[in-house]
């Protein structure tokens, strides 16, 4: 049972410190981000950009969102990254009264990157907000961000909503990785973002923007702006509160899933983050670790012990990131880690072999993908 112990001593300590510790440190953080009344971000100062294609069948749920608004931005500025469907006739069912406008890609340039330059040179407010065409705004979102003060970024959350057991599963994978983004925050600093929920001044964009140097990757906008901000040590700021999330829906099929992940690694690795690759080869070694035992104990014909290996860890790690669930408001979710559990050494496995044999493909297109 030596390894057994060793294992927990190690994973306990991992877990504890980033997700407990992090955690209540990062939320500590916050309650310092309020800041006194005139040095509060100005709606009126921020401009929403949403690229989009080809997004006819999710666009509904942003616009009526919009339209259920308590407090609006200065504009919404929607990007049209050369879509063949009805997306752009249903942006322009919004009331006439809602500040918004359409821009379109011009030819030969296409992808979300390129969309948000458009907008940010097509446009003159202080901060810029990204977001997906289908994520859900909340009727107080504006007014919410209104009372954060000056920052050279934000990332806010970006919460999936499941619909199904099987987007469960999705959900959870996703939670746990923004859990201990958010402890690694309220330690030292965030790794990840999402530009489904990213503001950021107009004045540290145009300082610190390298678009050079990600430009052969028509995906990542989010997480390599944030790379660039924190090259230029920018004041740069994670935020948990529910009050300035937006939802989504999940990925609909394992195969979209899959496409999804295999995207979001191959940006991870092209962004050559060392605090995220040790992080990466640890949480690695750990899962072999835990994988190892399980079978060691199945070969020599002991399932108990196999069974209370599995058991601990689930049970450890239910209670390690339950608070950042019940923060999120997606303890319904909290409640399928068991299941995930099960199945994460497989996926992880299948992401591994995947990344060297096929190409992820994001909106039609094939990514150039560095490993």
């Amino acid at each position: 049972m030596s390894g057994f112990f060793f294992f927990f001593v190690i994973y306990l300590l991992f877990l504890f410190i980033i997700v407990v510790v992090g955690y209540f440190a990062q939320r500590m953080r916050e309650r310092s981000y309020s800041g006194s009344p005139e040095d509060h971000i100005s709606a009126s100062e921020l401009v929403v950009i949403v690229p989009f294609r080809n997004e006819e069948t999710r666009i509904d749920v942003l616009l009526d969102s919009i339209r259920q608004l308590n407090y609006y931005p200065k504009e919404f500025i929607f990007v049209d990254d050369h879509s063949d469907d009805r997306s752009c006739e249903k942006i322009n069912t919004l009331d006439a009264g809602i500040p918004y406008r359409v821009l379109h890609l011009p030819e030969g340039v296409q992808g979300k990157k390129a969309g948000i330059r458009h907008a940010i040179a097509n446009s003159d407010a202080s901060y810029l907000l990204t977001i997906d065409a289908d994520v859900v705004l909340q009727a107080d979102y504006f007014l919410t961000i209104s009372r954060l003060s000056n920052a050279d970024m934000y990332l806010m959350p970006a919460v999936m909503v499941a619909e199904k057991p099987l987007h469960h599963l999705f959900e959870v994978d996703l939670l746990l990785i923004n859990a201990i983004n958010t402890g690694l925050s309220g330690l030292a600093r965030p790794i990840i973002a999402s530009g489904a929920n990213l503001l950021f001044s107009r004045k540290s964009f145009d300082k610190l923007d390298r678009l050079h140097t990600h430009a052969h990757m028509p995906s990542g906008d989010d997480i390599y702006l944030l790379r660039d901000y924190r090259i230029g040590k920018a004041d740069v700021r994670l935020m948990s509160d529910p009050r300035t999330a937006v939802h989504t829906e999940t990925p609909q099929s394992l195969k979209e899933f899959m496409h999804q992940r295999l995207r979001w690694v191959a940006k991870t690795g092209d962004v050559k983050d060392h605090l995220s690759t040790t992080l990466a080869i640890l949480q690695a070694v750990l899962t072999v670790w835990f994988v190892a035992l399980i079978v060691y104990y199945l070969v020599i014909g002991d399932p108990r012990n196999a069974l209370v290996i599995f058991a601990a860890k689930t049970a450890v790690d239910m209670l390690a990131f339950l608070p950042f669930f019940n923060r999120v408001r997606r303890i319904r979710s909290w409640l399928f880690i068991p299941i995930y559990e099960l199945i994460f050494p497989f996926y992880s496995l299948a992401i591994l072999v995947m990344m060297y044999f096929f190409k992820p493909v994001w909106k039609g297109r094939k990514l150039e993908v560095n490993y």
